[in-house]
């Protein structure tokens, strides 16, 4: 029966609740007794697990059973998470509708995973995905069972006959019952990472970063079977000028409409793990894209004391969410779109605190994971999943048709455990021809014991046998292409359209040339910062650099045509070609004035 529970039955489920409490309490206690109490201890406790459990809300087998064999698992710092990248709601909703409930299915087929026993043999444990564009089974070795196997013997047994962590793992579905009874799902959880309005502005409600842009997506997650949600703030969620004149406005219709006190959070789903989320706080107030990703001092200083209030040390783990990625992530990013207009990266216009996001990886390794958008590219990339000391950063797709770049519709779904982490990708436009399921793709298997990274898509799945989104180029130490000391020609106007190359300027910039354009890279990242002459202004030109790097010439065909790159006033040689999107929509206006009285006095 769906629907809330009668009355009768949620305090049945309530009295379950307690004599599972009771029973817990009484082993807790039990423990701390001397080994010579504990027969006394027992006698004089009433058997709290004797009642008949038949009236229970879900079905289950008459047949007593003794304590399951399978001891020892847990499921206190289990979770299953969905994570949904750039939303951009859509008038027709059918394929988010139908992204929904894939991501729900897959939450139905996976289970928990419980966390193991010191001790446990090995099973084998099968992996069903498509490669190659066939229905394959892969087994690997593995000492696991789902949470659901447990539960099934869980339910039939006596609360007297369970372990300590076997009541726990019962108390957890119990609780998941009473909070909501439509939920087929156990410690599940999801991320939102914003962008959540309809992509194409129309100067009307529902445009992205209006109060109805929120509304609608907020009735879209609470649609997702009561499953407890956070999201964070995408650029595009900042964009409702023509409601609000401030972005601090702005930001409180986004947090009144989902209940949040601040625009960061940070949730605990584990024993030992927490979901750690940044949002953008500003658009109109941006000094140069408005579309770039920026994580205020006040949200930096509060994750930073989050990493160190949870080190490593003590076993905890981080899984942290933003719109944007970090630079130094290496994630794929397109230089002619992002790269171009200053807005890939978190914090990207600021060189100030742009770097520290890397810096805290560096030196938390309790930063397990690092979920990003964004790009609306999809995890068919080798770099839409990359590792960077103990992190794996991960590129998450769209729902909508209108939002994907390459065609390719997707989300993530993320199983967690004391000792294991999986990272599986949910194909919403790849479909099974007979039961029309979408496709679920194991990607990743983290071994956090070992320290360990299983990259598992990579070398079976047809999905990677494209590129139809150039990924802007990186610099590698080793990867050839590094001028040591540049001092004269580094390309002449026959190879400037195809010259691969990058050094350091005297005062510690790295450029570089690469796809005809002169790029600037972050010098201790080496990730592209911005385009500093474009491929149009650079072709059938030759490039000097002077002076043991204190000077880049352009020299065209004619005498005259002589170009000194200078840098910005800010010491960086990129140029910020793409200007904040208020002053620009003012000056419009201005201008459209203008010719309205020019037009009069004619």
């Amino acid at each position: 029966m769906r629907g809330k529970l009668l009355s009768s039955e949620k305090r049945l489920f309530a009295l379950e609740l307690v004599s599972l409490t009771v029973s817990l309490l009484q082993l807790h206690a039990h423990a701390l007794l001397p080994n010579s109490l504990r027969h006394v201890f027992l006698r004089s406790v009433p058997p709290v697990g004797s009642r008949h459990h038949s009236s229970d809300f879900f079905q289950r087998s008459n047949v007593r059973c003794a304590a399951p064999p399978c001891d020892g698992y847990s499921i206190n710092d289990s979770f299953n998470l969905i994570v949904l990248g750039d939303l951009h709601l859509e008038d027709d909703m059918t394929l988010h509708e139908m992204a929904r409930q894939d991501c729900l299915n897959a939450l139905k087929a996976l289970s928990l995973l419980p966390s193991p026993p010191c001790t446990s043999n090995n099973v084998d444990i099968q992996y069903e995905f498509k490669s190659n564009n066939e229905q394959e089974k892969i087994t690997r070795p593995t000492n696991r069972i789902f949470s659901s196997q447990l539960l099934d013997e869980l339910k039939q047994a006596k609360a007297g006959d369970l372990s300590v962590a076997q009541l726990e793992m019962l108390m957890q579905y119990k609780k998941e019952i009473l909070r909501n009874s439509n939920s087929n799902f156990l410690k599940c959880y999801m991320v939102s990472l914003g962008d959540l309005g309809r992509k194409d502005i129309r100067h009307e409600p529902g445009d992205a970063g209006t109060t109805l842009s929120f509304q609608l997506a907020k009735s879209f997650f609470d649609r997702f079977d009561g499953i407890p949600y956070e999201v964070v703030t995408g650029n595009h969620d900042l964009e409702g000028l023509d409601e609000f004149e401030t972005d601090a406005k702005n930001l409180q219709a986004f947090l009144n409409v989902f209940g949040k006190e601040h625009p960061q959070f940070c949730r605990q789903v584990g024993d030992k793990t927490l979901l750690v989320g940044l949002s953008t706080v500003r658009f109109r107030s941006a000094p140069f894209s408005s579309h770039e990703c920026h994580v205020d001092d006040s949200q930096l200083s509060w994750f930073l004391d989050i990493l160190k209030t949870h080190p490593a040390e003590e076993g905890w783990k981080v899984l942290v969410f933003s719109h944007a990625p970090i630079m130094g992530s290496g994630l794929r990013v397109l230089q002619s779109v992002h790269v171009q207009n200053g807005c890939a990266w978190l914090n990207h216009c600021c060189e100030r605190t742009r770097g520290l996001f890397r810096q805290a990886v560096k030196d938390n390794p309790q930063i397990k994971l690092w979920f990003s958008g964004h790009f609306h590219l999809s995890h068919d990339y080798e770099d839409s999943l990359s590792i960077q000391d103990s992190c794996t950063f991960c590129q998450l797709g769209v729902m909508g048709e209108k939002s994907t770049r390459d065609g390719r519709r997707q989300s993530r779904i993320v199983q967690g455990a004391s000792d294991r982490i999986k990272i599986y990708t949910v194909n919403h436009h790849k479909r099974d021809e007979t039961t029309g399921a979408a496709e679920l793709r194991l990607d990743a298997d983290i071994d956090l014991l070992e320290g360990s990274v299983s990259l598992l898509t990579r070398d079976n799945s047809q999905d990677y046998n494209h590129d139809d989104w150039f990924s802007a180029y990186v610099p590698e130490p080793e990867d050839g292409c590094f001028l040591a000391m540049p001092n004269g020609q580094v390309a002449c106007s026959q190879t400037v359209q195809k010259a691969v190359c990058w050094w350091h300027m005297q005062d510690g910039k790295v450029l570089g040339l690469h796809e005809g354009q002169l790029v600037e890279y972050d010098a201790n990242t080496l990730s592209p910062l911005g385009i500093v002459v474009s491929k149009s202004k650079a072709a059938g030109r030759e490039v000097l650099v002077v002076e043991d790097g204190k000077a880049v010439v352009m020299v065209g065909p004619t005498e005259d045509d002589i170009e000194v790159i200078h840098p910005n006033e800010d010491g960086s040689y990129w140029r910020k070609m793409q200007r904040n999107k208020r002053v620009r929509q003012e000056e419009k206006a201005r201008e459209a004035i203008a010719k309205m009285w020019l037009e009069k006095k004619k």
